[in-house]
């Protein structure tokens, strides 16, 4: 019998009774082209989401514990086991069609160069109902290889947890996810495993976002709440990348950079460090894409009256969001 794996895939669970067996359920639904091992950990869950996974039957299911430090830690300790050729996170709310695994790694056997390949997605999100991710490229048949990462990110942002396949080798070489962020963790790393080499995008939706069963539970203000906290400084997010592309900095990269600043700036604001966020918008403002927020952020460093205004209102809007 062969026992040889082609595919880890890696599961941080915390509290995810809710909707665990919908992503196994979908996660063995694959087709079987490719022997699985599935690495769930659990990151110090307080429900029975450990009762629901040992009262699976799959045998290639592998489940590791420990303390509540967040789902980087959780993927990071799935990563240093694994042992399929290739590798793919998704997160315990989530789900894939069936034929994500098959695609994504004809994608990456065909390009041997690749180091990761991403699909459309499906997000279901409260109050603002179905989001196809990216729209562009719906028309598309086939998988794009990307000359220009950052940029098509920036323009896109076509990749989530749970949307790509990646090559283990390479995966282990970057150490994987940063422990002492707990939000764009994966953003970070995407960008990090960018520079090992060529990423492809596959345009067919086969990846679905849809955690409106755990937001209705805990709420979306409390969901939030932490992970508005800990947004570190654009400068701090950003220091295992830089170190690891060409200077000058490329447009495209300070095009994603720019969006990435927006998003951690905002999360500032939230969590009441609105000092700290003026600094960082006074300094990144000239790459934020142009949207509605984008446009305020920038009036509101205008001048420190404005600054107390805009952000005050930020604050409120978000918080007494019905």
């Amino acid at each position: 019998m062969d026992n040889k794996i082609d595919i880890t895939v890696i599961i941080p669970v915390y509290n995810a009774a809710l909707l665990i067996n919908r992503c196994l359920d979908a996660v063995f639904a694959q087709t079987k082209l490719y022997q699985l091992e599935v690495i769930i950990v659990d990151d110090g869950s307080t429900d029975n989401s450990l009762e629901i996974i040992k009262g699976r039957k799959e045998k290639s299911i592998i489940l590791l514990q420990q303390q509540n430090t967040g789902p980087a830690s959780a993927r990071n300790k799935g990563i240093a086991i694994a042992k399929g050729e290739f590798i793919t996170f998704i997160d315990a709310d989530d789900y894939w069609l069936p034929e994500f695994i098959e695609k994504t790694i004809s994608v990456l056997k065909n390009n041997t160069s690749l180091v990761a390949v991403s699909v459309m997605q499906k997000h279901i999100i409260k109050g603002k109902g179905v989001i196809i991710v990216p729209q562009y490229y719906t028309n598309l048949s086939q998988a794009i290889i990307l000359d220009d990462f950052f940029n098509f990110w920036a323009d896109q942002n076509h990749i989530c947890t749970g949307s790509v396949m990646m090559r283990t080798e390479i995966v282990k070489k970057t150490n994987g996810q940063r422990t002492e962020l707990r939000i764009t963790e994966d953003l970070e790393f995407w960008g990090y495993l960018a520079t090992f080499g060529k990423w492809a995008f596959l345009p067919e939706v086969l990846f679905v976002s849809d955690g409106t069963a755990v937001t209705n539970k805990i709420g979306w203000l409390n969901k939030n709440k932490l992970r508005w906290a800990s947004a570190p400084t654009v400068e701090t997010w950003e220091r295992r990348i830089i170190n690891n592309i060409s200077k000058p900095l490329s447009q495209g990269y300070l095009h994603a950079r720019g969006r990435i600043a927006k998003n951690l700036c905002y999360s500032m604001i939230l969590s009441q460090r609105t000092q700290i966020a003026y600094k960082e918008i006074k300094k990144y403002e000239k790459d934020f894409p142009h949207d509605i927020i984008s446009r305020v952020l920038r009036i509101g460093v205008k001048n420190r009256f404005f600054w107390r205004i805009v952000s005050s209102l930020l604050i409120y809007r978000e918080f007494h969001k019905k």
